[in-house]
């Protein structure tokens, strides 16, 4: 354990270049969580919208937001930050000739032009449409605010840690910012390993290694929680989900009665207590867990029922012609090819006990793991792929419409499912233009209604993060989002 005030963090993801630039991939969350950068608004532990390096903002119309800056914050590089640099910020990651330009952030912000007032420290922001949730879009890590180059030949950001050193692909260290406008931070740094295999992250933190641990096996959590005096267990949900994306376009699984099987197979709470171990997470049926605004009350996790599935599957003209116990469809055994990605503990043994589960109500698997998700989502928007189990943050940002338009609508970039629907893209549209709030949620509740009818995706849990700490860490709270990782609150306090 460490025996200053700088700890060491062990975590499955990191930078994989020697200068990692918020702008491109996920180097927005690495520096994001090591508290580099900081945005202009930022989710708070109830996930409201607070102000970070903006101090307020006025809606002008349903298209332009003023947003008035800080005063008296420092770049790393010790550079005031202004209208003009935030603004610079942003064009290099929307103009297309920017070297870092950045297509996703451009498509979830959806701006006409950024118009800034040097003497009033104050920003326009224009969107293109009507959009109810853009100020919480600006969380977005990808626009925390930095320079191109400053100190140790890194960006510069304005949190309270500077970025000192990269090993791409091994970790990063930071280290205290002094000039920092905020609460001076209790750490004087941090190192963040990169250990990707979850049950080596824990061997790391049990032998003293590391001084906290994150995402690692469920069943580790356990055992260590009988030993307080050394490790504190934090769990929190989340607003991460695990679930399976349903190839409905073509193949078995574009007959609803064969999707409806499957989802009445699935054990959830077997799967909670066998992957989980009931520190982990709990059965989902709402695409947004229940500390978001936007989870949907009434939906209640599926029932298990396999006798009902096997019911339906002979209705969809499943034989068992040979007594093999593996239905045949159409002449051919009925098999589901399911993949899932490295990375994350939960999913293998989620993956495996899915297969014994489907295969008690006699439907085949052919099961690969692949180390991203990147082939998967390929193969499935060719149709080899019949489910594709993932785990996500349903609204990182902490507004419904990112995660239902990327995924669910007709055009989304991540609907490998073959999913149309036309009521849902009308109220997709709908729900992103809608400012009151109580309708909104109403029309987000239809949309996830739809999901629940048509099954495109099946909800399986909602994920609770699961944090081992040794006992002298003191002030680290778990965020919902799993966004703050390194904060100024966080210092180190030796046990008597």
């Amino acid at each position: 354990m460490a025996e200053t005030d700088r700890i060491t963090i062990a975590k499955p993801f990191g930078p994989s270049v020697k200068h990692p630039d918020p702008a491109q991939g996920s180097n927005g969350w690495y520096l994001t969580e090591a508290g580099v950068i900081e945005t202009l608004f930022a989710l708070n532990m109830d996930q409201q919208l607070m102000p970070v390096l903006a101090h307020s903002a006025d809606q002008l119309s349903p298209l332009m937001w003023e947003i008035t800056l800080k005063k008296n914050v420092l770049f790393h590089d010790m550079t005031p930050m202004d209208a003009q640099s935030v603004k610079s910020s942003f064009d290099r990651l929307l103009k297309p000739s920017s070297p870092v330009f950045n297509k996703q952030l451009t498509t979830l912000l959806n701006l006409a032009s950024i118009e800034k007032n040097e003497a009033a420290q104050t920003l326009i922001f224009k969107t293109r449409t009507p959009d109810a949730g853009f100020l919480f879009k600006l969380t977005a890590p990808g626009t925390g605010i930095s320079r191109p180059a400053g100190i140790y030949g890194h960006i510069s950001g304005t949190g309270p840690f500077v970025l000192e050193q990269v090993d791409p692909g091994e970790g990063m260290a930071v280290s205290r910012f002094e000039a920092y406008w905020g609460k001076r931070p209790g750490l004087s740094g941090a190192d963040l390993k990169i250990i990707k295999n979850p049950s080596t992250r824990m061997l790391a933190f049990e032998s003293g290694q590391v001084d906290i641990a994150m995402n690692f096996p469920e069943i580790d959590a356990l055992r260590n929680m009988n030993h307080p005096q050394h490790a504190i267990i934090q769990t929190h949900p989340t607003n991460r989900i695990c679930f399976l994306l349903v190839r409905i376009k073509d193949g078995p699984l574009k007959d609803l009665r064969i999707r409806k099987a499957v989802n009445l197979a699935i054990n959830r709470q077997a799967l909670v207590d066998a992957v989980l171990f009931g520190v982990g997470g709990q059965p989902g049926a709402s695409i947004f867990p229940a500390v978001l605004p936007w989870h949907h009350p009434d939906l209640i996790p599926q029932e298990y029922n396999p006798e009902k599935a096997v019911i339906l599957l002979k209705e969809a003209g499943a034989r068992d012609t040979d007594q093999d116990g593996i239905f045949e469809l159409n002449g051919s055994p009925l098999i589901l090819k399911i993949w899932t990605y490295e990375g994350r503990a939960a999913l293998k043994p989620t993956l495996e006990l899915i297969a014994a589960q489907l295969k008690a109500v006699g439907i085949g698997t052919r099961l690969k793991i692949t180390r991203n998700a990147s082939p998967i989502n390929q193969s499935m928007d060719k149709g080899q792929v019949h489910l594709n189990l993932q785990m996500w943050n349903a609204a990182p940002q902490g507004e419904p419409d990112d995660f239902i338009s990327k995924v669910l609508t007709s055009n989304g970039r991540s609907n490998h499912m073959g999913f149309v629907n036309p009521e849902l893209d009308r109220l997709a549209a709908i729900g992103r233009a809608t400012f009151d709030m109580d309708q909104r949620k109403q029309i987000y509740n239809r949309i996830q209604e739809i999901v629940h009818e048509d099954l495109p995706l099946i909800v399986l849990f909602h994920k609770s993060i699961v944090v081992a700490r040794g006992s002298h860490v003191k002030g680290f709270r778990l965020h919902p989002a799993e966004k703050m990782l390194l904060t100024p609150d966080l210092y180190i306090k030796a046990e008597p």
